[in-house]
């Protein structure tokens, strides 16, 4: 499900981090999941994702909050959106949505 997100929103991302961040907007997502399901077997897989959002302007961060909630809104996922904020360290603005889903096996 992260995948086809933001594969749609057309962002460039990576699980975790990049080894070397792109000049450009780029995200970062954290999967965490947490199992269930009945007799012990696992069949329920609960997802809690964090994606990060990184851009060099205010401007490129609107484009690309925009572009990930259109993604969001497609896939029907509820998400909550903290502020934009800069990073000095990173010369970025940095905006972090998350959502929750289940996926049942």
């Amino acid at each position: 499900m992260v995948d086809k997100v933001l594969t749609a929103s057309g962002i460039p991302y990576r699980k975790t981090r990049f080894i070397k961040p792109p000049a450009e907007t780029y995200a970062v997502y954290l999967d965490d999941v947490e199992t269930d399901g009945p007799d012990g077997q696992n069949r329920i897989y609960s997802h809690s994702v964090s994606v990060e959002l990184y851009a060099p302007t205010p401007a490129q961060a609107d484009q690309a909050e925009s572009k990930l909630e259109q993604a969001l809104d497609a896939a029907g996922l509820q998400y909550t959106k903290q502020a934009q904020y800069w990073i000095a360290e990173t010369q970025r603005y940095q905006t972090i949505y998350e959502f929750d889903y289940t996926v049942k096996k």
